[in-house]
């Protein structure tokens, strides 16, 4: 058997699929593009004709929206409880108050705005039998990390009906299955000191840091994209980047941005509770701790 590969970009970053199959894997593959186009077109804050658009100019309202957006922000409002609201997909006018009001390539020393209040997200309302949602008044919801971890775990969900795969969404990872003759797919960690290579199998990984995403304001104040939802305000946290492993990549992706806002010492005691889930984080001082539960997955 063979393995394909396919490299596009979507969802602002870049995406990168392995297909190890018997059948004829550069057609399955090509048919991916048009897929994320269609998911993306209803899950982006960047499209003002985009399913999630919609919704957010309706806050306050009841909205029937699509079957995919409905599962996102479903699975969103569970993570932000599983979090204790340290992630919390109300955060867009916050967001949009710091400068990230575009796609971050566009961003241009943006002039920074008063913060406004971050809206409870046990205020989501949710239908279940009619897929209708209503956010709270004066809100707007960022679907970020986790609409990639969805997208990742969907393709890979769909692909590993004809192979092995690891799908690869900037940088939030699924594998299923592995490749012959090996325990799994080879992802490599950089920790800025060496690259950390690890074997995955059936499962994701997600890193989130404040050392990307960063831009300079007006004041030449220097402000990156992970907002503490207490706060508003671009985290303070000695913890450069996080890497998580759990069996869903949208957990994984949330798990490692609440390691950031609660620090490196308190970030992994708390990753260490939570099901199934294992950890790295670089530290600002160059320091490299994880879990124990970590080296499982060390090739």
């Amino acid at each position: 058997m063979n393995i394909y590969y396919i490299s596009f970009r979507a969802m602002g970053c870049q995406i990168t699929i392995q297909l190890q199959t018997a059948q004829d894997g550069r057609a399955i593959l090509d048919a991916i593009p048009s897929q994320v186009e269609q998911i993306e077109g209803q899950l982006s804050r960047f499209r003002l004709t985009s399913d999630l658009m919609r919704l957010n100019e309706c806050a306050g309202e009841w909205v029937k929206v699509s079957e995919v957006l409905f599962e996102v922000i479903h699975l969103a409002k569970h993570t932000a409880r599983l979090t204790d609201g340290l992630y919390n997909p109300l955060i867009l006018p916050a967001l949009i108050a710091n400068g990230y009001d575009r796609s971050f390539e566009q961003i241009d020393m943006p002039v920074i705005q008063p913060t406004p209040p971050i809206a409870d997200w046990h205020d989501i309302g949710l239908r279940v039998a009619s897929h209708e949602v209503r956010l709270p008044k004066a809100s707007a919801i960022d679907l970020g990390g986790i609409a990639k971890g969805w997208t990742a775990n969907w393709l890979a969900e769909h692909l590993s009906q004809f192979g092995a795969c690891l799908v690869n969404i900037g940088g939030d990872m699924v594998a299923r299955g592995a490749p012959l003759s090996s325990s799994g797919w080879q992802v490599g960690i950089d920790t800025n000191q060496e690259v950390l290579w690890l074997r995955l199998s059936d499962t994701a990984i997600a890193t989130s840091g404040i050392d990307y995403r960063r831009w300079k304001t007006t004041t030449h104040e220097e402000y990156h994209h992970i907002l503490h939802p207490k706060t508003g305000k671009p985290a303070q946290t000695d913890v450069l980047s996080a890497t998580v492993i759990h069996p869903h990549a949208c957990y994984a992706e949330a798990y490692a941005k609440t390691v950031i806002l609660l620090g490196s010492q308190a970030g992994l005691e708390w990753l260490s509770g939570q099901w199934d889930a294992h950890g790295l984080v670089v530290s600002k001082d160059g320091r490299i701790l994880a879990t124990s539960g970590l080296m499982q997955f060390v090739s």
